[in-house]
């Protein structure tokens, strides 16, 4: 089984290209519309009948290069979302999730490989949200049955945690290099959430950026907040053992989830003494809903902006001020003012839009950070 040089997509057909990115397998490109002619049914020549999904996408595909050609970026590639989630509902054991997640110790972190630059298939996230979204609902259930105030913080935490915790492990699976333990992970959720959660409230307390900007002034309060906790908590962790650009997709986005769920569950219980209890289980499951495009996004981008721009500089200060950081980590600034501005749109139309924009950039670095660890692994050949 071959897998083409450029996108790491399996080439299961035995063509002479990859019909993903129209890459050659003899290593120059060609045309992508005659070699896909050449495989239509019954040697005819494709018609607008036989590709429609290639038709369908097309503008989701332009606003993808859009999008990546405004930052900088490299453009998206090959990338399908049949293909990205193919693994997620084939059949797995339980031993397969912990020989995964038992890795990033001294004594089971693997050695740079050229494996690790195809892009993953990852499938244990869905299977943390089938199982923390049913928890949840056993706990719901629990509630209208019993009416027990004791099943409140179960529910707060659960459903403020559920969907958070399963998008961080998705990032865990795009980690290819696997060199960072569940054990920091989770780490990093409590004490980097607590800590930007902390370091932001401060902020809010002594800027006049509130009075200026409302709601909205947590675009840029709230972004600086988790940033500064995730260099905080690096000076412990050391940043040169975490140097991949995959690790900084990773550590941002676990910030992101301890911030996103003690959030949450700060403005459920808000809304549970201030309202009521149905008004509660909105507020989770709405921000449970969300939480795959909002902070875990956006901190996951800001630590690829301060990755990316942190070798240029002498320190981390240097670093946060100058342009090559400040030209990315103005995305999720941008993308969290805007979603907190008072108006949705017709069926969140909102959300979606500024979620899909966060997820275009999010592949571009992670294929970024994939073709990395592919550079490092052959010159260690």
């Amino acid at each position: 089984m071959r897998f083409c040089n450029k996108c790491g997509h399996e080439n299961k057909t035995g063509a002479k290209f990859c019909i993903h990115c129209g890459y050659s397998f003899n290593n120059h490109e060609v045309d992508a519309a005659s070699e896909i002619n050449k495989l239509a049914p019954n040697g005819n020549q494709a018609t607008e009948a036989t590709q429609p999904a290639r038709l369908d996408v097309s503008s989701f595909q332009n606003a993808s290069d859009t999008i990546t050609a405004k930052l900088g970026l490299e453009k998206v590639e090959g990338f399908t979302i049949g293909e990205f989630f193919a693994e997620v509902f084939k059949k797995h054991d339980s031993i397969e999730v912990e020989k995964f997640l038992s890795v990033g110790t001294p004594d089971t972190t693997p050695a740079i490989n050229v494996d690790m630059s195809i892009m993953p298939k990852p499938w244990i996230f869905f299977r943390a949200m089938v199982g923390s979204l049913a928890t949840f609902i056993i706990f719901l259930i629990s509630w209208h049955l019993f009416n027990n105030v004791k099943v409140v913080p179960a529910l707060i935490v659960v459903g403020s945690f559920a969907v958070p915790f399963a998008v961080l492990i998705l990032f865990f699976e795009l980690n290819t290099p696997r060199n960072i333990s569940i054990f920091k992970i989770v780490q990093l959720v409590i004490v980097g959430g607590a800590i930007s959660i902390i370091f932001s409230l401060m902020l809010f307390q002594v800027t006049p950026l509130v009075g200026v900007f409302g709601a909205s002034a947590a675009g840029i309060i709230e972004e600086y907040g988790k940033l500064v906790a995730l260099i905080t908590f690096l000076g412990t962790l050391g940043v040169r053992k975490y140097k991949y650009r995959l690790n900084a997709l990773l550590l941002g986005a676990a910030v992101g989830t301890g911030f996103a769920a003690f959030e949450s569950a700060g403005y459920a219980l808000e809304a549970g003494m201030f309202q009521s209890a149905d008004e509660m289980i909105s507020v989770i499951q709405l921000r449970g809903l969300l939480s795959p495009f909002a902070h875990i996004a956006w901190t996951a981008i800001a630590a690829s902006a301060f990755w990316l721009a942190r070798p240029k500089f002498s320190d981390s200060i240097d670093t946060i001020f100058s342009f090559e950081f400040l030209k990315l980590f103005a995305l999720p600034v941008g993308l969290h003012f805007v979603w907190n501005f008072p108006f949705d749109g017709l069926f969140m139309m909102k959300y979606w839009i500024l979620g899909f924009i966060a997820w275009v950039v999010i592949i571009s670095l992670v294929q970024s950070g994939l073709k990395e660890v592919g550079h490092i692994a052959r010159n260690n050949q």
